[in-house]
């Protein structure tokens, strides 16, 4: 990879995923990240080509990043999606060895060829960078939220069944399985923008027949941390599972283990990691 491609879909979140998991649409991109809390979805996969750029060549060289909003509306482009995308961005240059600069990391406007204008002049691109080459630290108050179903943010085996029967879920609906005596871990997928502390909570439902010791693990920069919750009580809110660094780029960092001692079917629903 060479580029990471800039763009904007004129048109809502959910819309554009959508328009990029129907065939007859023939435009597709890598990734797309939400304005209103910088939530991310990944549609094609990075070793795969993605319709993004207009141009052949730069479509097989490139990562393109859709961002929700539109061109000539500003109020789309939040904090949180800048900071979210940045440490995307941040991520796909260290993996891939792009340089952390205006001529690799582009717009869809800079593209050889290109009719289209995004992201347009009321994208920032000075903030930007600043937040790619780590110039500009994250506020307090940045948080990112990981729900069971988001999108390329949550992977389980095949031990883990799907369910509705709580009304305290978290979204349409939340992950169970039976203890075993192996971890089979239910992975939480976060954008981390900075290295730093950062709180870490769980959300899930609460029923006497869930379990009493579920193991939630924190992948931080000195190793793995857990943390065990009560799932028979304190559900339907944030659960506090602590304070933690973690390391800056895109990555696992929150599981829910199914290796336990305590009795009940572990559940996984959402996590929520915050800057402090």
């Amino acid at each position: 990879m060479n580029y990471v491609v800039i763009h904007v879909t004129q048109g809502s979140y959910a819309g554009s995923i959508s328009w990029f998991q129907n065939p007859a649409s023939q435009v597709s991109a890598h990734y797309t990240i939400r304005s209103s809390d910088g939530a991310l979805t990944q549609s094609v996969r990075e070793k795969d080509v993605a319709w993004h750029a207009g141009n052949w060549t730069y479509n097989t060289q490139s990562i393109g990043i859709e961002h929700e909003g539109y061109v000539s509306q500003p109020s789309w482009f939040t904090d949180a999606m800048y900071r979210s995308s940045a440490a995307l961005t941040l991520h796909l240059c260290d993996r891939y060895g792009i340089p952390k600069d205006r001529s690799r990391i582009i717009g869809h406007n800079q593209v050889p060829g290109a009719t289209h204008t995004d992201p347009g002049p009321h994208w920032n691109w000075t903030y930007y960078m600043q937040l790619v080459t780590g110039s500009t630290p994250p506020p307090t108050g940045w948080s990112q939220t990981v729900d069971n179903s988001t999108a390329g943010r949550f992977t389980a085996g095949t031990g883990w069944g799907t369910s509705t029967y709580s009304s305290q879920k978290q979204g349409a609906d939340y992950r169970f399985a039976d203890p075993v005596e192996s971890s089979d871990p239910a992975w939480y997928r976060v954008a981390v923008p900075e290295t730093g502390s950062y709180r870490v909570e769980a959300w899930y439902p609460d029923d006497p027949g869930y379990n009493s010791s579920a193991p939630y693990i924190i992948a931080t920069t000195t190793g793995n941390q857990t943390v065990y919750v009560d799932q028979r009580s304190g559900g339907g809110a944030w659960r506090n599972l602590g304070t933690f660094t973690l390391a800056a780029g895109d990555a696992n960092r929150v599981a829910v283990s199914r290796w336990t001692g305590g009795t009940g079917l572990v559940i996984a629903d959402a996590i929520r990691v915050s800057r402090v």
